[in-house]
């Protein structure tokens, strides 16, 4: 079996990944126009509201205790 010169495999090794992305920008049609709202309110967030922060108080739980004994 014939061995093939180094120079041809290094150039493979770069044109392969450099053809792709050709490939790949050139089949997309750009970049995707951000979707940006009309008007935005401080303090207003979409979605449902934290799970930490107590509806009533507003406070947050308290910690969970460390568990720092090295007793095991």
């Amino acid at each position: 079996m014939k061995s093939v010169p180094k120079t041809v495999l290094l150039l493979a090794a770069l044109a392969l990944p450099i053809a792709a992305v050709l490939v790949s920008y050139a089949v997309t049609d750009g970049p995707r126009t951000p979707d940006v709202p009309d008007k935005v309110e401080v303090g207003s967030k979409p979605g449902p509201p934290p799970a930490a922060v107590s509806k009533s108080t507003g406070e947050l739980p308290p910690p969970t205790p460390d568990d720092d004994d090295d007793d095991d």
